[in-house]
């Protein structure tokens, strides 16, 4: 006690229920004392991580189809009246909750009133994605000021750099899953936890468990071990049980809104992956190499750098590095290492399901970074003068530092580059008017086949004419299917879905002669579409990844990267015979939206 009092004397502590947000956007009365440190405003650490999650909304690339069918689509349903749905929401099965679209209509739905049904649809797509920026800045703000406070603003400073260029973070931070709402969720319970605000930490870990992934639970396990530990269950107790009712008792309602049956699509969730309910295995299976691998892609240095905090986190404690121990940081950081244990131990793998602790790895790469500043240096010190022995470490941190932006910065672009085809060539499908549309059909089908995985969205689509449609494949397990309003919409339960991956005629269109557009990824030693029947009216290039070595596929290098990559191209085909190319289509537009 007499330590913790000492601490105080020497630097005041607001209170953790002082408002976050009047901090956050500077509109605090009282003003920071000035610190011998160069310290960075939490307020300008927002703008900044702001700016940085703005750039992945632009240029991010959609990255899983379980994004595109799992959240897009239905909210594109509801926004707009149309769109495509998975098994995991027919009715039958009920895994997905409606309330975690809702909040994104939030958003979303006065967006699509202002933009309109047509091509501002893309519009919406965007300032939907700008809104889940603002959320990842403000969570990784809230844990950039208790970094600030109570480690260093030099460990908040590098912390702050690796969120900007993290390419992991630029992947993560804009998806719409709920791996990535539950990341703003730990994000912002580890703050809390520095902060020992134990009230907001079990706040926000009901509301990243129970509104956003349930799974990811696991990952909070060691802040429920410390308020078990340290809290009173005279307090914490009340305040659980109204967190609990707050967050389920509206879920359950959404559930039964939507499915038109009381449902609790949350414990669904859970029996079906956790309990034995199904069988994850059926939609791949990888090695336990596979998040490592996965991490050093989007994460190079950070990743090996945030494993061994531990052990630099030991080092502190035998006063080897010379540096403060803090069982409070270590308690904060340990949701890495309990969730990597679990998801490596299950034989489904996927890379979002890393997004969860992308912020926590930025935060122990940079505290590994700053010990290992002080270590050299003070190794070095007794070889050498005091003056060198910084000069050295500071150059050696340099380096690193230096290696990680470049790489970071290096993988992004490569990701836009070598996969934003299909992002970009959507964007260029043709509006028709009524007259040009040669068939007896209100609707314009949009046609794809291997490539339906890649596909980024209904809001892509330039008009509510326009439909996907699946022609038949290699690809033999089930493919999404519409809602369709007439059968009940989001409360039916269409027999052409299962639970086994098992795919069904049904969702397959008639034929490629029934197509208005065709989108195929066209390999350098295909024959061209029939000329007869097809017109090539957009292209864009592809990495080929099997004649691409895997490092010039994964970085992005000028000059080098254009003599190692082989390319094939995204092709856009406009069918001749359904649609006539001389009745005024707007093909002047094709690429603005």
């Amino acid at each position: 006690m007499a330590s913790q009092s000492s601490l105080r004397k020497r630097r005041p502590q607001p209170s953790p229920d002082k408002s976050w947000s009047a901090e956050l956007f500077g509109l605090s009365a009282s003003k920071p004392k000035a610190k011998r440190q160069r310290t960075i405003s939490t307020r300008v650490a927002f703008l900044l991580l702001f700016a940085a999650r703005l750039l992945s909304v632009y240029f991010n690339i959609v990255h899983d189809c379980d994004e595109v069918f799992n959240y897009w689509e239905p909210l594109h349903y509801l926004l707009y009246g149309y769109g495509l749905q998975t098994w995991e929401y027919s009715a039958r099965y009920a895994l997905r909750p409606y309330l975690y679209l809702l909040l994104h209509t939030t958003v979303a739905a006065p967006a699509a009133l202002w933009f309109g049904s047509e091509s501002g649809k893309v519009a919406v797509f965007h300032i939907t994605k700008a809104s889940l920026a603002f959320f990842s800045a403000v969570s990784e703000a809230l844990l950039f000021r208790a970094v600030h406070r109570h480690l260093s603003p030099a460990i908040a400073r590098m912390f702050l750099l690796l969120l900007c260029v993290s390419s992991g973070m630029f992947t993560s931070a804009t998806s719409l899953l709920p791996s990535s709402f539950t990341m703003y969720a730990l994000t912002a319970a580890s703050a809390a936890v520095l902060n020992s605000d134990h009230r907001r930490v079990m706040l926000y870990a009901m509301v990243g468990v129970i509104w956003g992934w349930a799974v990811a639970g696991i990952a909070f396990l060691p802040y429920a071990v410390l308020l078990l530990l340290v809290g009173n269950p005279m307090v914490y107790l009340p305040a659980g049980v109204v967190f609990v009712t707050g967050t389920v008792v509206p879920m359950i309602g959404c559930d039964r809104l939507f499915y038109g049956k009381w449902t609790f699509s949350l414990w669904n969730f859970v029996r079906y992956n956790v309990f034995g309910g199904g069988d994850s295995a059926l939609y791949g299976v990888e090695g336990p190499s596979f998040y490592m691998r996965n991490g050093l892609n989007n994460l190079n240095f950070i990743l090996p750098l945030g494993l061994i905090y531990p052990l630099v986190a030991l080092l502190d404690l035998c006063q080897v590095t010379g540096n403060e121990w803090r069982p409070r940081v270590l308690i904060a950081l340990s949701p890495i290492y309990v969730w990597l244990a679990a998801i490596t131990a299950l034989p489904h793998k996927e890379e979002r399901f890393m997004y969860v602790i992308y912020p926590l790895m930025c935060l122990a790469a940079a505290a590994t970074l700053a010990s290992f500043r002080t270590l050299t240096s003070t190794i070095l010190g007794k070889l050498f003068s005091r003056s060198f022995a910084r000069w050295i470490s500071r150059g050696a941190t340099a380096v690193v530092v230096i290696a990680i932006v470049l790489l970071s910065l290096s993988r992004s672009i490569a990701l836009v580059v070598n996969y934003g085809a299909p992002m970009r060539l959507y964007t260029q499908l043709p509006q028709i008017p009524e007259e040009a549309n040669t068939t007896n059909s209100d609707v314009v089908s949009v046609c794809v086949g291997d490539e339906w995985y890649r596909y980024p969205s209904s809001f892509f689509l330039p008009g509510s004419a326009y439909r996907l449609q699946f022609v038949e494949s290699a690809f033999d397990g089930m493919l999404p299917i519409a809602f369709n309003a007439s059968q009940g919409g989001t409360a039916a339960s269409p027999p052409q879905l299962n639970d086994k991956n098992e795919g069904h005629p049904d969702t397959y269109w008639n034929s490629t002669a029934d197509c208005h557009f065709m989108i195929v990824l066209q390999q350098a030693d295909e024959p061209p579409p029939d000329p007869a029947h097809w017109e090539v009216i957009a292209k864009e290039p592809f990495v080929e990844a099997s004649r691409s070595p895997p490092l010039w596929r994964a970085l992005y290098i000028p000059v080098l990267s254009a003599q190692h990559i082989h390319w094939t191209h995204y092709i856009l085909l406009s069918s001749k015979t359904l649609v006539d190319r001389h009745k005024n289509i707007n093909t002047e537009s094709i690429g603005s939206a």
